[in-house]
C-alpha cells in the first residue's frame, strides 16, 4: 500500500516550489471576489490546469464596511485588511492583490506593511486609462461609479463643475445615490434587478458624455457583464487580472535566486 498522507509542518517551499503564489485578500465582498477569481482563470488563456497562476486567496469577510469606516473617520477595517495580507506574505505568496476599490484608500499604509508586491488596482487602472488616452490623458472628462467613500475621496479622477458644467454637476448627486443602492443591492443577493439597474446607471451617466465610466467597485464589475468591453468603460477588476498575470509572467522568467533576494515592499 502506498503512504499518500503528507508529513506535517513541512516547509511551505517544499509545497508551492520557487515559483511564489499570489496572495488574493478577499471578502470585500464575496460575489466580487468570485468574480475576480473567474475573469483571472479566463483571462490567463492557458491549455492546460498546470498553466494556471497558482493564487492563496483568504476570503474571510468579516471585515467592517470600509466606505462606512472612511466616512467617520475610522481605520478599523484597515487592521484586519494588514492581518490578511501579512498572512498571505508569510504563506510564501510573492505579491497581493485585493479586488476591491475602496480598500485602496489605504493603499499607502498596506505597502508599507508588506515585503511583497502590492498590485494596486488604483494605480495600474490609473496608468491603464492614461496609455489608452495618450496626450489627451490631462484632458479626461470622467464619471466614477462606486462606494461613497471613493466617489467623495477622489480615488479615481472624477467629475467636477469645470468638465461638465454647473446644472449637469449638480445632476451627478442623484447618480452617486443610485449607485450605492446598486452596490447594496448587489451585496444581498439581488444581481438580477442589479444588472438591469446597471445598465440603466450607465445610460444615465453617458447622458453627460463623459471620456470614461469607470466601474470603481468590485460589485459592479462584478455584474457588468459585456458592458465591460465597451470602450468608455473602465472595469478595475479586469485592469487588475491582467497585470497579475503580467507579475506571474515576469516572475516566471526570473531565475530562482533572483525570486529569492528579490523584495517589493516598503518595509524593511
Amino acid at each position: 500500500m502506498i503512504d499518500v498522507m503528507p508529513r506535517r509542518n513541512f516547509p511551505s517551499s517544499e509545497l508551492l516550489g520557487h515559483r511564489k503564489p499570489l496572495g488574493v485578500v478577499g471578502g470585500m465582498g464575496s460575489f466580487a471576489t468570485a468574480k475576480f477569481l473567474e475573469v483571472l482563470a479566463r483571462k490567463s488563456r492557458v491549455e492546460r490546469d498546470q498553466d494556471h497562476i497558482p493564487f492563496i486567496c483568504l476570503s474571510d469577510p468579516n471585515i467592517p464596511d470600509r466606505s462606512h469606516a472612511i466616512s467617520i473617520g475610522s481605520n478599523a477595517p484597515l487592521r484586519q485588511i494588514l492581518e490578511r495580507a501579512c498572512w498571505l506574505e508569510k504563506a510564501g505568496c510573492g505579491a497581493i492583490a485585493i479586488p476591491c476599490n475602496t480598500a485602496h484608500l489605504w493603499a499607502t499604509e498596506i505597502k508599507q506593511a508588506l515585503s511583497v508586491k502590492l498590485i494596486d488596482m488604483v494605480e495600474i487602472t490609473r496608468q491603464a486609462i492614461e496609455d489608452s488616452r495618450g496626450s489627451e490623458a490631462h484632458n479626461l472628462r470622467s464619471i466614477s461609479l462606486g462606494t461613497i467613500a471613493s466617489m467623495q475621496n477622489g480615488l479615481y479622477a472624477g467629475p467636477n463643475e469645470n468638465d461638465f458644467g454647473k446644472e449637469c454637476f449638480c445632476s451627478l448627486n442623484k447618480l452617486q445615490l443610485d449607485t450605492i443602492k446598486l452596490i447594496a443591492d448587489v451585496k444581498s443577493g439581488k444581481v438580477t434587478e442589479a444588472r438591469d439597474n446597471l445598465t440603466k446607471l450607465v445610460q444615465a451617466a453617458r447622458s453627460f458624455d463623459p471620456d470614461k465610466i469607470i466601474l470603481a467597485c468590485s460589485e459592479l464589475s462584478a455584474i457588468c457583464g459585456d458592458l465591460a468591453d465597451d470602450n468608455d468603460i473602465v472595469d478595475p477588476i479586469n485592469i487588475l487580472a491582467d497585470a497579475c498575470i503580467d507579475w506571474w509572467i515576469a516572475e516566471s522568467q526570473s531565475p530562482p535566486d533572483m525570486l529569492a533576494n528579490r523584495s517589493w515592499g516598503q518595509k524593511r
